[in-house]
């Protein structure tokens, strides 16, 4: 139950957040990592509450929701994809913002529900309640996911370097400025951050399989 009103809670402040963000910014919305993670969240947690109330409606025992694989690994995908976004404000775009920088950067405007609630909730969701409702048919032990998991983060980066380099983007964070900073400054961004998503994505693995049971790997 704690499971379905978080996921509950993300989809209403994602679509809060996405549509008001949209409103402001238009397609221009979509060049934001943060945005993208965040809609990819939304999904997760639609399908997620689908299948739950899925079970429900036929009466299943309430601990033993039928919820497919490939939810479970949509869950574990944009868990990962947020506390990348999470992490990123909190030690670069909140400094970097100056005095008020973690105020503005995680409680005002669409942020606050885009960098620090639904992140938030939904670490808390996934490692700590979701995990309860799996019965062991899948674990993320396996090294595979982890990569999947880094994947969304990748893409992302591999884009917005070309359309930087190619000028038809500009940012939109600071490391992606590639004509302001070195070429080995940008790798050891784009190096340093694919690795933080790996770390992410294997820490959040081991807690939940920690907490839950299962092996680690």
């Amino acid at each position: 139950m704690t499971a379905f009103v978080l996921n509950l809670c993300i989809v209403i402040f994602e679509l809060i957040g996405t549509a008001t963000q949209l409103a402001q910014q238009g397609a221009a919305a979509f060049q934001f990592y943060t945005l993208d993670s965040n809609i990819l969240a939304l999904a997760a947690s639609v399908c997620y509450l689908v299948y739950v109330c899925r079970h429900r409606s036929k009466n299943r025992c309430e601990d033993s929701p039928s919820i497919p694989d490939w939810v479970h690994l949509l869950k574990y995908l944009s868990t990962c994809c947020l506390t990348v976004t999470f992490v990123v404000v909190i030690t670069v775009l909140a400094p970097a913002a100056g005095v008020g920088g973690y105020q503005k950067m995680l409680f005002s405007g669409t942020m606050l529900f885009h960098h620090f609630l639904c992140p938030i909730l939904s670490l808390i969701s996934y490692i700590f309640f979701e995990g309860k409702m799996d019965n062991g048919r899948r674990t993320e032990s396996a090294k595979k996911d982890i990569m999947i998991a880094v994947l969304p983060t990748f893409i992302y980066a591999v884009i917005a370097l070309i359309l930087n380099i190619m000028k038809i983007m500009n940012g939109p964070y600071p490391f992606l400025h590639v004509y302001e900073q070195t070429v080995m400054v940008s790798v050891f961004w784009f190096v340093g951050i694919l690795l933080g998503a790996a770390l992410f994505a294997a820490l959040i693995r081991f807690l939940r399989q920690k907490l839950h049971g299962g092996s680690v790997e």
